[in-house]
């Protein structure tokens, strides 16, 4: 009876707390300001951090960290996550640190069997919407041992952004993890939405579509971004971004570095369907099943620019800057003309059967591209039944440089660098600006070796 009237009495203090804070003018839950682009709310304490959640009325308002905050704060008082945010949060270069949520089967829609979009911010949508100059010590979002529901759409600042931009924030240390579509930062990236100059360091996990930055995209722009974590998942996993999709989509200027686990897992993007990758690189090494990239685990877009060094280690269809180059089939993918150009990889890979210094399995167009690491056969596939390897295809087609594992003889190759063309001062190891078609002026994207040419 006495622990019936203590659970009674807990409950009508937490409903008392709650309704006190919806009563109170917004002014009173925070620590100054009115909302407005001019005027933000002032945020310098995790209780007032913590009010934005109660407060449906503000979440398209501006807001102003003032402080470093630390969620420890908070003592048993529950997270309360923004749901539906369209207003501008600007961090102020400040951080919230530990930001502790377990997902449970309340915080999903009654009767569904999953529970979608979980981060700070659960949905970030609007043109408007916006949230820079923020930090994140060691968050920890992951389910609850008590869920029973899967978990999809996790990000530790947002599970979802819809239209609008994140820019110069940042997750250092900490795990984020759940079922699908899990990003170390957000979750679900789409509708013309942007993610620019952020980087996180945070341990990823989940099953499929798997990101260490973002877990999906789709007509959505991502530049100048990077990530050095432990990445895994069984398919669809990237250091960056687990799947990238549509067409208009575009990866620029970005690199990772770590490990990467899983099957259809690149070093940056674990299945490029369509979008494009443009100055990218990754040194993060890989292991798993099949489809291993250094650079794109499988891809059916565009890749210009780009190079891979990471170890690689996986059963079939593995190359060191991607593991499988699709056309489409016209039924389940359309037919597409899939390019990769001036692109290159330097680190060594091994798997079972079909792999490649480049590209394990070829569909599409290559040009100017080279790569120089050792190809070795794991020896779990009897070499009698070795039909496809980067040696034995030197050897068959008179290209040296172990290439590709596969090749589709249908498609026209430059395989190996076009000497002539862009200049014999290149060598393996090393790509000029005239051989990439960069001019002087452009931005730096290698952050290898780089020749500078008068």
């Amino acid at each position: 009876m006495k622990r019936q009237m203590k659970a009674i009495r807990r409950g009508l203090l937490t409903a008392v707390m709650i309704l006190a804070t919806v009563g109170l003018p917004a002014r009173g839950q925070y620590a100054g300001g009115s909302g407005t682009a001019n005027d933000p709310y002032l945020i310098a304490t995790a209780q007032q951090l913590n009010a934005i959640g109660l407060r449906e009325a503000d979440w398209n308002k501006h807001f102003r960290l003032t402080a470093d905050i630390d969620m420890n704060d908070l003592g048993e008082t529950p997270v309360n996550l923004i749901f539906f945010f369209q207003g501008v949060f600007d961090g102020n270069h400040h951080t919230i640190a530990n930001l502790i949520y377990r997902v449970k089967d309340e915080d999903g829609q009654p009767g569904s069997p999953y529970v979608t979009v979980i981060g700070l911010f659960r949905v970030l949508s609007g043109w408007d919407a916006l949230v820079q100059n923020l930090g994140l010590i060691d968050p920890n979002v992951r389910p609850d041992p008590t869920c029973t529901r899967s978990v999809n759409g996790v990000g530790a600042l947002a599970g979802s952004l819809k239209q609008g931009w994140i820019r110069n924030c940042y997750v250092k240390g900490g795990h984020v993890a759940g079922s699908s579509t899990v990003g170390g930062l957000v979750a679900d990236c789409s509708s013309d939405a942007a993610v620019s100059e952020c980087w996180s360091s945070a341990d990823v996990s989940g099953s499929r579509t798997v990101g260490g930055l973002i877990g999906y995209v789709a007509r959505a722009s991502v530049w100048s971004c990077h990530v050095a974590a432990s990445v895994s998942g069984a398919m669809n996993v990237g250091g960056l971004v687990g799947v990238v999709q549509k067409e208009d989509s575009t990866i620029e200027d970005c690199f990772t570095a770590g490990t990467v686990t899983g099957s259809e897992a690149g070093g940056l993007v674990g299945y490029l369907t369509e979008g494009s990758v443009s100055r990218c690189y990754s040194t993060a090494s890989l292991s798993g099943g099949s489809s291993l990239g250094g650079l794109v685990g499988k891809n059916h877009g565009l890749i210009h620019t780009s190079w891979a060094g990471g170890e690689i280690t996986g059963g079939m269809y593995v190359g060191g800057l991607v593991g499988q180059n699709v056309e489409g089939d016209g039924i389940f993918l359309p037919y597409f003309d899939t390019q990769v150009t001036d692109s290159y990889a330097t680190g060594s890979v091994r798997g079972d059967n079909v792999i490649g210094g480049l590209i394990g399995s070829n569909e599409g167009t290559l040009l100017r591209c080279y790569s120089t690491g050792a190809v070795t056969a794991s020896g779990a596939v009897p070499a009698s039944s070795v039909k496809y390897s980067g040696r034995q295809v030197r050897l068959q087609m008179g290209h040296p440089g172990l290439l590709l594992g596969y090749d589709d003889q249908r498609r026209e190759h430059e395989r190996r660098w076009n000497w002539e063309t862009h200049g014999r001062n290149a060598e393996p190891g090393h790509l000029s600006r005239r051989g990439l078609g960069l001019r002087r002026g452009d931005r730096q994207w290698h952050r290898g070796p780089l020749e500078d040419e008068q």
